[in-house]
C-alpha cells in the first residue's frame, strides 16, 4: 500500500517529517519503507490535477500558456503559477515561481458570521451557544440541523450561494417554535442583510486578493483556476473577477464539486504526474567554513587556518538552491566540498562515519552572508530545516596525502547532491575513486 498525503503550500519538509513519524508510530508504514511508501504533494498541485481531470481547462490550455491555480479550502488558500510546456497528452506543466499560502480559508468567514450572530442575538434566547452553533453550521454548509432537534429536514447554502446583489440571505436553523419577531427570527429562520454577509467575507477575500496579486505580479496570465470547498463560493469568484478581470484574467471553476479536490487530485497525480518541474519555495543551504575574504571582515577575529593551509571563516552560508529557481523532477543540484585533516589525525574514519550537515531555509532569493551568529546559533531569519547524516566511511580509500604550508595533510573531495525537483527533499553524497563514481544511499534526515 502506498500513502499519499496532500499538504498546504505553506507546509514544508519539517511538517512532512512530523507526519512521517506519526505514520510510523501508527503502524501504517515502517521506518525502512517510509521514503517509498509515504509520498507528499502540495494541495495546490493535487488541485491542478483535479481541475485537469474534471474542468474545462483542456479547452483553453495551450503550449506556453501561463495560468494560476487558487485552492481555497477551509483553513488555507494555496496559489500556484504554472506554465504549460505541452498541451498534448500527456500534458506537461511547470511551476513558474514559488507558490503562496495564506490563512484565509472558509472557516474565517464562519468565524466572522459567528461574531455577527452573537451580537445580533445577545439579548435573546437565541444567543445561547447551541443556537449560535446551529446557525453557523447551517450558514457554512448544506446540513440538517442536528442541534436543535426539530422534526424538519432542510438545507441551507447561505455562504456558498451568497453573491453581490443577493438580498435574501436566510439561515434556516430551526423549526416553527423558534420564533421571536423582536429579533427577526420567524419559524426557525433568520435573514442577514447583504452588507452583514459581505462583511464576513471582507478580511479573507482581502488576504486572498493580496496573495494572488503578489504571485501573478506583472506576469501575463489569462486564466485563474479556482478550486476547493471555499472556491465554490459565488461571492469569492465575483470578487476575484472584480480584482483581476480588468487585466484580462478569466476565473475558471471546476465542473465537479471540488471540496475533495486535494484528495482526489492526489490520486490522479499518482497516475499522471502532469507537473514536471517545481519552484523552490525557499533558499536552501547549510553553514560552512568559506575561504576568508573581505566580506567576512566584521568577524576577522574568528577566522581559522585549515590543515591544508587555507584561512577560512566558519558560519558562512553555503547556498544549495535559491528561492524561485525551477527544478525538474529528475534534477539534483551538486555542491562540491573538500574535507581536510592533519596527517597525524586519529579521527578521520570516525569523522567520515558520522558525517552530518544542517540544512537551513531562508525566505528570500538573495542568499545571506551568514548562516550562524558568533555563538553558533542560526542568524535571524535563518530557519533550521533538518539535519542530514550519512556514513561516508567509503571515502576513506579516497584520502589523498598532500603537502601544505604547515606540513602534510589528508584531503577528500565529495559532492552533496540535493534534489528539490520532486515533491520531497532528498540528499545523497557522491565522490570519485580511481575514475569510478561512488554514491551513498539517500542521506537520513532528522527534523526538528
Amino acid at each position: 500500500m502506498e500513502i499519499i498525503l496532500a499538504t498546504p503550500n505553506g507546509w514544508d519538509i519539517r511538517e512532512q517529517g512530523f507526519l512521517r513519524r506519526v505514520a510510523i508510530r501508527a503502524g501504517l508504514i515502517n521506518s525502512s519503507s517510509a521514503e517509498t511508501r509515504l509520498t507528499f504533494i502540495t494541495e495546490a498541485e493535487a488541485s491542478i490535477h483535479f481541475a485537469l481531470h474534471h474542468g474545462s481547462i483542456r479547452n483553453w490550455l495551450r503550449e506556453d500558456a501561463m495560468f494560476a491555480v487558487v485552492d481555497a479550502g477551509g483553513s488555507t488558500v494555496d496559489s500556484t503559477l504554472y506554465v504549460c510546456k505541452s498541451a498534448q497528452t500527456p500534458i506537461r506543466l511547470e511551476e513558474v515561481a514559488s507558490s503562496k499560502c495564506v490563512q484565509a480559508g472558509g472557516i474565517f468567514v464562519d468565524e466572522q458570521a459567528e461574531v455577527i450572530l452573537k451580537q445580533k442575538f445577545r439579548n435573546s434566547r437565541f444567543g445561547t451557544s447551541d443556537y449560535i452553533s446551529a446557525m453557523v453550521r447551517v450558514f457554512e454548509l448544506k446540513a440538517w440541523n442536528p442541534v436543535i432537534g426539530s422534526s424538519f429536514t432542510y438545507y441551507s447554502q447561505t455562504k456558498r450561494l451568497f453573491a453581490a446583489g443577493r438580498n435574501s440571505n436566510v439561515i434556516d436553523f430551526g423549526g416553527p417554535g423558534d420564533t421571536d419577531n423582536a429579533v427577526g427570527v420567524r419559524r426557525g429562520k433568520v435573514s442577514l442583510t447583504a452588507a452583514e454577509v459581505a462583511s464576513c467575507f471582507a478580511v479573507p477575500i482581502r488576504d486572498i486578493r493580496d496573495s494572488v496579486r503578489s504571485l501573478i505580479d506583472a506576469r501575463n496570465i489569462q486564466y485563474l483556476v479556482l478550486v476547493g470547498g471555499f472556491g465554490e463560493s459565488s461571492y469569492l469568484k465575483q470578487e476575484l473577477e472584480s480584482a483581476f478581470g480588468a487585466r484580462g484574467v478569466s476565473i475558471v471553476v471546476a465542473e465537479e464539486p471540488s471540496r475533495k479536490a486535494a484528495a482526489e487530485g492526489a490520486s490522479i497525480w499518482r497516475l499522471t504526474h502532469n507537473v514536471k518541474a517545481r519552484a523552490a519555495r525557499y533558499t536552501y543551504g547549510t553553514n560552512f567554513a568559506d575561504v576568508y575574504n573581505q566580506k567576512y571582515c566584521e568577524r576577522s577575529d574568528l577566522k581559522i587556518t585549515n590543515p591544508d593551509g587555507r584561512i577560512v571563516m566558519p558560519g558562512a552560508f553555503s547556498t544549495w538552491v535559491k528561492k524561485d529557481v525551477v527544478l525538474a523532477d529528475d534534477f539534483a543540484h551538486a555542491v562540491p566540498y573538500a574535507w581536510a585533516w592533519s596527517s597525524n589525525s586519529s579521527s578521520i574514519l570516525s569523522d567520515l562515519r558520522g558525517y552530518s550537515t544542517k540544512v537551513y531555509m531562508w525566505d528570500s532569493a538573495a542568499p545571506p552572508t551568514w548562516a550562524l551568529d558568533r555563538q553558533g546559533n542560526p542568524m535571524p531569519g535563518i530557519r533550521h530545516l533538518c539535519t542530514i547524516t550519512a556514513d561516508l566511511s567509503g571515502l576513506y580509500s579516497s584520502l589523498t596525502l598532500c603537502n601544505g604550508p604547515s606540513g602534510q595533510y589528508y584531503q577528500v573531495h565529495f559532492s552533496v547532491l540535493i534534489s528539490l525537483g520532486g515533491t520531497q527533499l532528498s540528499a545523497r553524497v557522491q565522490w570519485d575513486d580511481k575514475a569510478r563514481l561512488f554514491e551513498t544511499m539517500k542521506g537520513e534526515m532528522s527534523y526538528d
